[in-house]
């Protein structure tokens, strides 16, 4: 297709969308295009790979709390779980250690010995800046805290383990702080993030010297110019509009019920109306009402 050549004559889709994303990444026969992503990201060898759902049911796409994520088995000793967020990260720390743990229950249900059970990887590539780190990627582990001189015990350690285990392991990765840093394109991980981002001119450098991402980024042209493709992308697109609608109005209830409970406890002490509404922000009426 000519227009594949310029990526300019086609209005691509969003990878950081998590419906086109799956639709990359996680698609039965794209096995190569997510190893590299795999292999960037968690600096590793892969030489086995397994996507566990490649499909995408659509009754599931305009759900709205439906997680469009990619499992996988690697090496046939690690189960991966990636996601891409696109835009509900609230306790996102609790969320990704109970995905951790479904991954290592539904193992330990296959192996049903604990020392058979495979390490997991949880991955979160988000668009905003959560973590009060300065890294675009972060790795996080289960580790000890630094010992106590009150419960100090020598045993002879001339290095105590770090680590409680390095089963489980969480990466997440903010691409708000990447399109902040604009890094020159030192290794494979800047390169997939630069197309995941949407950096429309550094795409086209960054695809022509990796098979894997030009044959994303061939893909993803062709997937944007599917009327279909497109369908079922908007109609994502206004699921999560609609859910973060819903939330928003719901926070919204919630402070304005919040001050109506505060302007009627101190309209019954007495207090001025208008220091009431000056505080609460209620109008008079509103205020007359309670």
């Amino acid at each position: 297709m000519n227009q594949l050549k310029n990526l300019k004559e086609v209005d691509m889709l969003p990878l950081s969308n998590d419906y086109v994303f799956k639709r990359i990444f996680g698609k039965g026969g794209n096995e190569k295009i997510l190893k590299s992503l795999l292999e960037a990201i968690l600096k590793m060898n892969i030489q086995k790979i397994e996507i566990k759902n490649p499909e995408i049911p659509k009754e599931t796409i305009d759900e709205k709390l439906i997680i469009l994520d990619i499992k996988a088995e690697i090496n046939e000793d690690t189960i991966i779980d990636i996601e891409m967020q696109v835009g509900n990260t609230a306790a996102i720390d609790r969320r990704l250690v109970v995905y951790n743990a479904k991954l290592i229950s539904g193992d330990i249900k296959i192996s049903e010995e604990y020392e058979d059970a495979k390490d997991t990887i949880v991955i979160c590539i988000v668009n905003d800046s959560i973590i009060k780190r300065n890294s675009y990627l972060n790795l996080a582990m289960l580790k000890y805290e630094e010992t106590e001189e009150i419960r100090y015990v020598d045993m002879g350690y001339k290095e105590e383990e770090p680590y409680l285990t390095k089963m489980c392991k969480y990466y997440i990765i903010e691409l708000s702080k990447f399109k902040k840093k604009k890094p020159k394109v030192a290794d494979l991980l800047e390169k997939w993030l630069y197309v995941i981002g949407g950096d429309q001119k550094m795409i086209e450098e960054c695809k022509n010297d990796n098979e894997e991402i030009k044959e994303a980024v061939k893909q993803l042209a062709e997937m944007s110019a599917d009327e279909y493709e497109r369908e079922l992308y908007e109609i994502r697109e206004r699921s999560r509009l609609t859910y973060n609608t819903e939330m928003n109005e719901a926070k919204r209830k919630g402070k304005a019920e919040e001050k109506r409970e505060i302007a009627k406890k101190m309209k019954k002490e007495g207090l001025d109306i208008k220091l009431i509404q000056k505080i609460t922000n209620l109008s008079e009426e509103e205020i007359a009402l309670l």
